[in-house]
């Protein structure tokens, strides 16, 4: 009878050991905070490197100049061309102002994003040929990677809140949703991923924290420090 109760032991033991813990609302798990996108500057065009008008750790705004190559050629060609049409033909003398100022559009180089400069690659007098010139992060919003266990597989849907804590020495929790849940799990780790997003409107939270999150209810009246109701003026 005692061996039977012993082998009785050994199998439910060995089945719990594999068996997924239960899901915790409060079950913290780690997390990396991401920006939302980095983004690699080149020239579309090749020229003469005239300015380079931002560096590293400067913030940048949608539609910023932050590179301008040299110009004179283009706008000494078309000044030309478009005397020479302007003798014979008005409208063709105006298609061909538009052409030059297309141009010279293309050798002024502008921020696709609100974010921050990361590096800078190049200086002004040198020749870039689809060479990077700069490389940009948008740190708001966030982007915030999340490996949660099998268990959790069904509990985590698109559009759930989450609260992120990010590593010291940055305080509080900070409100996020959830905005990918990946249908494919990792079998050797027994994850899958969970991608949030956290509003940055002021720009507190740098990229490249490592930080935990939970799925449940928020905790105290400092969470969501990060998402202000009033986005700075762009």
């Amino acid at each position: 009878m005692a061996g039977l109760f012993r082998v009785g032991v050994v199998v439910v033991s060995a089945w719990l050991a594999n068996t997924p813990l239960a899901y915790s609302s409060n079950q913290e798990l780690n997390c990396v905070i991401h920006p939302e996108v980095v983004i690699t500057i080149t020239a579309p065009v090749g020229g003469l490197l005239e300015t380079v008008q931002v560096d590293r750790g400067d913030l940048v705004k949608e539609g910023q100049v932050l590179a301008t190559l040299d110009t004179r050629v283009e706008r000494a060609t078309g000044a030309v061309q478009y005397a020479q049409a302007e003798l014979s033909n008005r409208l063709l003398a105006d298609l061909e102002l538009q052409r030059t100022a297309a141009e010279v559009a293309l050798r002024t180089i502008r921020s696709p994003v609100n974010g921050v400069v990361v590096e800078r690659f190049m200086h002004p007098g040198e020749f870039p040929k689809q060479e990077k010139i700069l490389k940009l992060a948008q740190i708001d919003p966030l982007r915030v990677e999340v490996y949660a266990p099998v268990s959790m597989l069904g509990k985590i849907a698109v559009g759930r809140t989450a609260f992120v804590k990010p590593e010291p020495p940055m305080t509080g929790e900070y409100a996020a949703k959830v905005t990918v849940v990946d249908r494919v799990v990792d079998a050797a780790s027994g994850t899958f991923g969970v991608r949030l997003e956290l509003p940055n409107h002021d720009l507190k939270l740098p990229a490249g924290l490592k930080c935990s999150v939970r799925f449940g209810k928020a905790k105290d009246e400092s969470v969501g420090r990060a998402d202000h109701d009033e986005r700075p003026s762009r």
